[in-house]
């Protein structure tokens, strides 16, 4: 938790490019400025604020001892981080809609821990869109399958661990397991000419976590990665000059 903190310290005295600007290229200050910064209303919101604040009442009424088998395998990790880590404060859930909402994938994955409002921000941006959402726990399983029925979402598709999905659109959030995370991104971006956009939860959850996203920056397949502290972003679109940025959000 001190490394998070530090780290936090760290990311808002390097973090720039607010409204675009020392951005170059036309592709990333229209993504920055139109979508990532955009303050509209979509009719979405309500529903995802509402969705938070049914999950924030379950946890309440949560005892301890189911609440310690939901973090099973998360030793050594305070349940108040563990939360925080699989439940992503609200602005980043909006920013997953805005993002599929521009970016129109044909299919998005999932992979890793959720109480299930990510999996509701990225389904409700097209209706029409799968998403294959891979949640390792049972617990949190049924969380999210409570949220999809209580909201009438039908476009997610719930299951365990499997198989990498070459998805144009994919989110992982399993920040307490680091080997995961890097088995997944391998996975991901060695595709042959892979193109897409890569979510990275928790980059900075411990040192492991940023270790991944570091290493992962330097594959060829990604041509810009976008820090924002809680999350990271891959863009992998051939024809872009290469490009590391430490974005404020």
């Amino acid at each position: 938790m001190q490394y998070y903190t530090l780290k936090k310290l760290e990311y808002l005295f390097r973090a720039r490019h607010k409204k675009g600007h020392g951005i170059h290229s036309p592709f990333l200050f229209r993504l920055i400025t139109e979508v990532m910064e955009n303050r509209g209303y979509f009719s979405a919101y309500p529903l995802l604020k509402d969705a938070r604040m049914n999950v924030l009442n379950m946890l309440r009424i949560l005892d301890m001892e189911s609440y310690q088998q939901l973090c099973v395998p998360s030793k050594g990790f305070k349940s108040g981080f563990i939360k925080k880590v699989h439940l992503l404060p609200a602005r980043f859930d909006r920013l997953l809609f805005r993002l599929v909402n521009d970016f129109k994938p044909g299919l998005i994955s999932y992979y890793g821990s959720t109480f299930g409002v990510t999996l509701l921000a990225l389904a409700l941006a097209d209706r029409r869109t799968k998403l294959e959402a891979q949640v390792e726990n049972d617990h949190y399983r049924s969380f999210c399958r409570r949220l999809a029925e209580v909201y009438e979402v039908e476009n997610i598709s719930l299951s365990g661990y499997g198989k990498v999905v070459a998805s144009d659109f994919s989110v992982i959030q399993n920040p307490l397991n680091p080997d995961d995370c890097n088995s997944i991104l391998t996975k991901l971006l060695d595709q042959t000419d892979y193109s897409g956009v890569v979510v990275l939860c928790g980059i900075h959850a411990s040192e492991k976590m940023q270790n991944v996203w570091i290493r992962h920056q330097g594959n060829l397949s990604v041509r810009f990665s976008l820090d924002l502290f809680e999350i990271g972003i891959y863009i992998c679109r051939q024809g872009l000059q290469k490009e590391d940025f430490v974005v404020r959000f």
